[in-house]
């Protein structure tokens, strides 16, 4: 009897503040929440406010404002003034001999490509609306491709 309760009160807590969770963040964001995916795409969400994000091993913190967002990351930071649901914000920056490339996504991006030089191609991860790569030695970033709903792909010549 007691660990029927203890279940009913864990799972009722559970879904309670999942509730609140996706409550609070569709109203604070309305349609700027990001998606992701190589392997397999799931749905991901900007959180409003601070949020941090780790992902190989490199933690990003996200601070929402207004439309748009700052991020910053082990050797790299930016800001976007705004941020529509396909559009990318990203800078790169150095880790000794490597370049960092880290960033933002609105929520009909599903995953962002780095080219690189030499044919080279690199995935970043996307967690959370945050991505996120280090390039492997000896290759430059070329360009960017963010991969749309329904897989349209846009490119274009990256900064570095």
């Amino acid at each position: 009897m007691v660990l029927s309760r203890e279940r009913g009160l864990v799972f009722g807590a559970l879904g309670a503040v999942t509730l609140a969770a996706v409550f609070a963040v569709t109203g604070a964001l309305g349609s700027s929440a990001a998606t992701s995916g190589v392997a397999g795409a799931r749905a991901t969400l900007v959180s409003a406010g601070n949020h941090s994000v780790r992902i190989d091993g490199a933690t990003i913190t996200v601070t929402r404002k207004g439309d748009g967002a700052c991020y910053r990351g082990p050797r790299v930071s930016s800001c976007a003034s705004t941020l529509t649901a396909d559009q990318i914000s990203y800078a790169t920056g150095r880790d000794g001999t490597r370049v960092v490339i880290a960033g933002i996504a609105g929520r009909g991006v599903r995953a962002v490509i780095a080219r690189l030089s030499r044919g080279g191609t690199v995935w970043p991860k996307l967690d959370g609306g945050v991505f996120y790569a280090l390039l492997p030695r000896g290759y430059r970033l070329r360009a960017l491709v963010k991969v749309l709903a329904g897989g349209h792909r846009v490119s274009f010549p990256a900064k570095s």
